[in-house]
């Protein structure tokens, strides 16, 4: 029971995390997307403000990581989070090109998406129990 309920707090803690870097992702999506920049680079800038962010407060606040830092563990964050921008760009293209959905819209469609991703990704191989 213990250890489901460390995990429910983890995943608490992660989802509002995941509101906050969601809040900046889509600000800066937004504010680029309507100074006319192309939406695949609003996508790759706007989701990088959101890992930066991701990274610090995961690491330090929902997992609770103390100590020196593993060399690669970075590395293994960003490598989890470039995967999870190829899929989410590709998923963005499909949902507005291919369904004919608004941007905004394919945009929350791609973050439920990521938000999975991410999870399991950061939970299980980054910040490991």
């Amino acid at each position: 029971m213990k250890v489901a309920n460390k995990e429910s707090i983890h995943y608490l803690k992660f989802c509002i995390v995941g509101g906050l870097n969601t809040a900046i992702d889509f600000l800066v999506f937004s504010l680029l997307s309507y100074l006319g920049i192309y939406y695949i680079i609003a996508q790759c800038v706007s989701y990088g403000c959101g890992v930066l962010n991701s990274y610090f407060l995961n690491r330090t606040w929902t997992f609770q990581q103390r100590g020196k830092r593993s060399k690669y563990e970075f590395f293994r964050f960003t490598v989890l989070n470039v995967f999870t921008l190829i899929v989410t760009s590709f998923l963005l293209t499909v949902f507005h090109y291919k369904f004919n959905i608004s941007l905004p819209y394919s945009k929350i469609l791609v973050t439920i998406v990521s938000v999975g991703l991410n999870y399991i990704g950061t939970r299980f191989w980054i910040f490991k129990p």
